[in-house]
């Protein structure tokens, strides 16, 4: 475990309502493994107030952490709206298992809005590590302009034949010459865009309630539960 105190560095716009806040770790020990979560505390007028987010930087990227939020209503999220670089934060972490697997080399990640988050640290040290698993991302948002990463994630599908990306959006508007999925992911979709779905151990992340909506899809394909990890958001259904 490690904890300390720090400040922004860099805020980084990802989408209109999804924003990266970045802070650099200089010469500590900080490790973690991709898809773990850290504890993050700021202040609040005169309030020290946490929460935890997935560490959305790889641990490939040295120097600097990331958590990547879509900003909302609450106070806490309305507060790192308002932050800037300088401001103070604590960090303390890092925890949780899920993790990339270490010997089933063949994955399937389903994500939905800012689910992506440690799919997308976890494809990161793939990519950034040339390591030999195979991973389909299936990653369902609304719109196109909801899609956070989506320039990065192309640009590592385009030059890795071991990492392939398929997008879905539930609409109602599309941009022009959209040849991706429409509506959201069910079993249909996975089962056109994964062949090989018994062979793959499945990374579900988002929201809760679309976590357990695909969970039950992957069910009714005969997907046993040991193929199956998740990590769901609260606060975004």
């Amino acid at each position: 475990m490690w904890e300390f105190e720090t400040h922004v560095s860099e805020i980084i716009q990802r989408t209109p309502t999804i924003k990266t806040f970045r802070f650099y770790t200089s010469d500590r020990n900080v490790r973690y493994r991709a898809g773990q979560f850290f504890f993050v505390t700021i202040r609040i007028g005169e309030i020290e107030a946490v929460h935890h987010f997935t560490i959305s930087s790889s641990p490939s990227e040295k120097g600097y952490l990331d958590f990547t939020k879509r900003i909302t209503a609450s106070e806490y999220s309305q507060a790192l709206d308002r932050m800037k670089p300088g401001d103070w934060v604590r960090l303390r972490g890092a925890e949780g298992d899920f993790t990339l697997p270490r010997k089933q080399r063949r994955l399937v990640f389903l994500s939905g809005g800012i689910g992506i988050t440690p799919l997308r640290s976890m494809l990161r040290y793939i990519y950034d590590r040339r390591l030999d698993y195979d991973v389909i991302l299936i990653y369902g948002n609304n719109n196109y302009e909801d899609i956070a990463f989506r320039e990065e994630l192309d640009q590592m599908a385009a030059t890795r034949s071991n990492i392939r990306v398929e997008y879905v959006l539930s609409g109602p508007e599309f941009p022009p010459g959209w040849k991706g999925k429409k509506g959201f992911i069910t079993e249909k979709i996975v089962t056109e865009l994964v062949s090989d779905c018994h062979e793959r151990v499945f990374y579900v992340s988002g929201p809760l309630k679309m976590v357990l909506s695909i969970e039950e899809q992957l069910r009714s394909l005969g997907i046993s539960p040991e193929q199956v990890k998740r990590d769901y958001f609260p606060g975004y259904d």
